[in-house]
């Protein structure tokens, strides 16, 4: 079983696009909050292209992972699309400031994971991923479809008719 395209997108969308979302209304609480001005909320979440690289990315990522892997058990799910969803956030805070001439770019993409943490980005991606699961339409994969997969054990049980010849 599969689960179909349609269902992977929108679930993926739903996932990345929402977290996103929630990591950048909880930092510009916190910015509001602390009286700082605007300029490095809107430098980071807004003007920073490599944002949009991480919301594609990552949308493409939980798409390709919940359409070509089969349907799991949902715990199963929520583990490897939280993976996913981490490993994305990773590559592209990596990537981010490595383009930018850091010298140690794994350093800072493991602290933008545990700022994702503390502006609840993390956290928000797995209860969706939980909560999106399970409204995932699944359908039978091919395989399944063509009959090539069979629960018999005695493959010559299928040759017989109803009178049992």
């Amino acid at each position: 079983m599969t689960v179909t395209w349609r269902s992977a997108v929108s679930y993926a969308l739903t996932v990345v696009v929402l977290s996103w979302l929630t990591g950048a209304a909880v930092d510009l609480a916190w910015t509001a909050a602390s009286g700082s001005g605007l300029g490095g909320w809107v430098s980071l979440w807004v003007k920073d292209p490599w944002n949009a690289v991480f919301v594609v990315a990552a949308t493409a990522s939980l798409t390709l992972a919940r359409g070509l892997l089969a349907a799991l058990p949902r715990w199963r799910m929520v583990l490897v699309d939280g993976f996913v969803y981490l490993v994305m956030l990773l590559a592209c805070s990596g990537l981010s400031s490595w383009a930018g001439g850091d010298d140690a770019p794994a350093d800072t993409a493991s602290m933008m994971a545990v700022y994702a943490l503390f502006t609840l980005q993390l956290p928000t991606a797995w209860l969706l991923c939980a909560w999106r699961t399970a409204h995932l339409e699944v359908v039978l994969s091919r395989a399944g479809r063509n009959g090539t997969h069979s629960d018999h054990k005695n493959h010559g049980d299928d040759q017989r008719d109803a009178t049992g010849r």
